[in-house]
């Protein structure tokens, strides 16, 4: 199998499992599911002719196509995991399937929907089941428990966020309403007391992906404001500008983003940029907060104004700005970059507390600290 199909394949199981996650949040008939349906089908009719069928099996945490064996990623993985729960083992798929049926695999894929007692075959989506009694016992059902709840949110979110923002670099509107939807299941994870602070450490383990420091940046801002007894309408302001602090990024070339090192002098320059890119952008943009446009261009500005962009000396800095600055360093520390390994969190807390009162806000910097004391604690 090419390396193109590979990938393509990939990103279908990718579709699939993000449209289950958001069943899984809203409900099967939500507006996103159905975007995220309509891409699947898309890529499948890219990727087969309308009289072809593909086996696919499930072997170990691997998926098989046609005997081909696909590089291993987390959606592939949950794929496979989430339908052996189930009790299946292979399908095959052709190349007329419909939404409904696309529906029906997304069914068996979310964990809180109830599927029927038996996969449902039809035309062109034919399932395999495995004996549930000789498989050992609650392998296939513990892997799924111990994926949880708060990273499943994060995952959601996280894709979510790469839908709105790949889409507003190509020049469409950037989706409000969906931002704030991110906001609000965040906060409902808060109130609910799930702690899914708890989800953002082992993630320093994987390598820098920019919606997922987005999405770890607004949780820990959010749970900060929180924190400081911030509620209302500014809360979920604060937590759309988190998310949106690096939008200046899109607008920056590709090349410097994912260059595997350091910048050069030259491309350091385009990076300053961002921030004024970022705001830009989002001043001219209906329905986004006044807060993230200010927090856009402040969030690299640091307590003592030594940042960029310059400034007038007697400049104030939103509160808001402040506390993404410091969530954005914790979190940038303690993911791996291709230059340096992630850094331990105990070198991370002391590297930000040296920072207070010179980069970070002395107050807010405590605070801070303090929350994720607290949190890594809870870690087993």
């Amino acid at each position: 199998m090419s390396q193109n199909r590979s990938a393509t394949w990939q990103n279908f199981f990718r579709l699939l499992v993000t449209a289950a996650a958001n069943a899984d949040l809203y409900n099967l008939q939500h507006p996103q599911v159905s975007h995220l349906v309509e891409k699947a089908l898309k890529l499948i009719q890219s990727l087969m002719d309308a009289d072809t069928r593909i086996d696919i099996m499930l072997i170990d945490q691997n998926i098989i196509l046609d005997k081909n064996p696909l590089p291993e990623t987390l959606h592939t993985i949950r794929f496979v995991d989430a339908l052996k729960h189930r009790g299946i083992e292979h399908l095959s798929l052709r190349g007329e399937i419909n939404q409904a049926e696309l529906l029906q695999l997304i069914l068996l894929l979310a964990k809180r929907q109830q599927p029927p007692q038996s996969p449902q075959n039809s035309t062109n989506l034919r399932f395999g089941s495995i004996d549930m009694s000789r498989t050992v016992q609650g392998e296939g059902a513990t892997r799924i428990s111990q994926t949880s709840t708060e990273s499943d949110l994060l995952h959601c979110e996280r894709d979510r966020l790469a839908e709105i923002c790949t889409g507003a670099s190509k020049n469409r509107s950037l989706s409000v309403t969906g931002l704030k939807e991110i906001v609000i299941h965040f906060l409902q994870a808060l109130d609910q007391e799930l702690d899914p602070l708890l989800a953002i450490f082992p993630l320093h383990q994987q390598d820098q992906y920019s919606f997922t420091h987005s999405t770890n940046v607004c949780l820990l801002t959010l749970a900060h404001a929180r924190r400081l007894g911030l509620k209302g309408p500014l809360l979920h302001d604060i937590g759309i500008a988190a998310l949106l602090h690096d939008i200046g990024k899109l607008f920056l070339p590709v090349d410097i983003i994912n260059k595997p090192g350091k910048p050069n002098d030259e491309e350091w320059q385009m990076i300053r940029l961002h921030p004024v890119r970022g705001a830009e952008y989002l001043i001219g943009t209906t329905g986004v907060p006044q807060l993230a446009v200010v927090t856009a261009y402040e969030h690299h500005m640091k307590y003592d104004l030594t940042g960029y962009p310059t400034v007038r000396k007697n400049w104030q800095q939103h509160l808001c700005s402040h506390m993404t600055t410091i969530a954005d360093i914790f979190d940038a520390l303690r993911t791996k970059r291709s230059y340096r390994e992630a850094m331990d969190a105990s070198k991370v807390r002391n590297m930000l507390s040296d920072l207070a009162g010179q980069e970070l806000h002395p107050e807010l910097c405590s605070s801070f600290l303090q929350m994720i004391d607290e949190v890594a604690t809870s870690l087993p």
